[in-house]
């Protein structure tokens, strides 16, 4: 899977670290050695992280612009994502907060709101684009939705867009990996949506509960590149207590891990190295998701979750509940779970219990990466056709991002964490390695429930092994769809 410069360059520049330490501490023959140093050594203060953030520029000109409107378009109820109109004492809105006032007041511009529900917000759009109005200057709507109608001509190129710079660190890495084609990406991540880091797929493990087990280092084995969906079965497969006492397996036991169905599950594509459409070496779009791999993951998950005493699926309950794993998990009846990080922030911040936020386990030790993906959820970034001034918007945008990368994200890992920004390095570069393996598979933002994104939450939820004949029926439908969306791009503009 490629990776952009901004990443590459900070390997670089830690190994660079590595090596000049190393070459510090060359050996002296005995001669050349002088009486002990009894002086005290040096003590040196580790960078503060925001600082390091802030320190970054963004590169944007001098410019003002006399206090014209900047109008974000987001569905009701994510308003709250583009303004804070007071500071309230709450550290992700004052950030938010602080984050508007610095740029609003840098570019003399004011930023406004409009809201509607998502599935009405596609439709405003698109009469507002026929209409030739230029009312809206950036839209941050949900993705799928979005990418739904995103190849009927409202959005612009963001490659045509002046000082969007997706080589800085507030763009994700997988809008260049995975967005964009031949220099063609119509929806896009930055910082700017909160939405996209909130919603992002990840574990959560009870840091009590996994020491009275004697789990281990957990963070050392994801650094280490040993956290597998086989040793995530080996650690929790025996962890299981009849906390009801009825005699059978129930929701309301006590289990090594447990997820919810649906779109958690869908993660695991992702998470073990898979993809709908990806590039190929030329750089062309290809429909990949239909192979022995798939289905080997689909047989391996179905047996993970209905075969082992210490693993549960609420797939297995007679009503369905989105926070069924969350709630286990804050009673203290789970070891691991999946979930998304804006569950720390939303229900954790009382837990009495210790937490950690590691990523999705890998396929096996050979994959190069951790990965995820971020639910459907999530918002998506893209510009109106009729933006009257590209320059404006992309400076407005680009500031935006850069100021939620050094404001809002830090307060948001801090919630989620329930910690100090700067004082626990362990967690927070933790909690960075799952927000850095995000995949935005271009078959997945295009897929309009058309496509084969959702395959994994229908089989495991059933406990369906069938995957080729599942896969059969459908992909002629499939394939004909994916068809016209390579098709859009690899024709863009001619």
């Amino acid at each position: 899977m490629q990776k952009s410069a901004k990443r590459t360059l900070s390997l670089m520049l830690l190994a660079a670290l590595l090596v000049s330490a190393a070459s510090c501490g060359s050996e002296v023959s005995p001669s050349e050695t002088s009486a002990p140093d009894t002086t005290a050594p040096e003590v040196t203060t580790p960078a503060d992280p925001r600082t390091e953030r802030e320190s970054i520029s963004d590169g944007l000109p001098d410019k003002t612009y006399g206090g014209a409107t900047f109008t974000v378009a987001t569905e009701t109820g994510l308003d709250w994502t583009v303004i804070q109109e007071e500071s309230t004492g709450d550290v992700i809105d004052d950030a938010i907060y602080q984050r508007n006032l610095a740029v609003e007041d840098r570019f003399k511009v004011k930023i406004e709101v409009l809201t509607d529900a998502a599935d009405a917000m596609q439709a405003k759009i698109t009469n507002i684009v026929q209409a030739g109005e230029d009312a809206v200057d950036l839209c941050m709507t949900h993705v799928v939705m979005t990418g739904s109608v995103a190849m009927n001509g409202n959005y612009m190129n963001w490659y045509d867009v002046p000082y969007v710079d997706f080589d800085k660190p507030w763009w994700a890495d997988s809008t260049v990996d995975d967005l964009s084609v031949k220099d063609v990406c119509l929806l896009a991540i930055g910082d700017y949506d909160i939405t996209a880091l909130a919603n992002t797929y990840c574990v959560l493990y009870n840091k009590k509960l996994a020491e009275e087990y004697s789990l281990g280092d957990i963070y050392g084995l994801v650094n280490d590149g040993k956290w597998t969906i086989d040793k995530a079965l080996e650690l929790t497969k025996d962890i299981y207590i009849d906390m009801n006492a009825n005699s059978k397996g129930d929701g309301k036991d006590l289990y090594g891990y447990i997820s919810t169905a649906r779109s958690s599950l869908n993660t695991y594509l992702w998470a073990f190295g898979g993809h709908v459409l990806q590039k190929n070496q030329s750089g062309d779009v290809e429909l990949v998701y239909h192979s022995a791999k798939t289905n080997d993951i689909v047989q391996k998950l179905c047996s993970f979750f209905f075969d082992n005493e210490g693993i549960y699926i609420n797939s297995k309950e007679a009503e369905y509940s989105s926070l069924f794993a969350l709630d286990c998990f804050i009673d203290g009846r789970a070891v691991f779970i999946n979930g998304v990080i804006s569950q720390a922030v939303d229900y954790l911040r009382e837990m009495k219990d210790d937490f950690g936020i590691i990523p999705y386990p890998k396929w096996d030790e050979a994959q190069d990466d951790y990965y995820t993906m971020v639910d459907g959820s999530h918002d998506i970034l893209c510009v109106p056709v009729t933006v009257s001034d590209p320059e404006r918007t992309g400076i407005i945008t680009e500031a935006l991002c850069a100021e939620s990368y050094k404001k809002v994200v830090p307060a948001y890992y801090e919630t989620a964490l329930k910690t100090k920004y700067t004082r626990d390095d362990e967690s927070i570069a933790m909690i960075d390695k799952v927000v850095n393996s995000r995949v935005f598979d271009l078959g997945y933002v295009y897929d309009g429930w058309k496509g084969a994104s959702f395959i994994f939450q229908t089989l495991i939820s059933a406990n369906k092994t069938d995957f080729e004949s599942y896969w059969a029926s459908k992909e002629s439908a499939i394939s004909t769809y994916y068809d016209t969306v390579i098709d859009y791009f690899e024709n863009y503009g001619k």
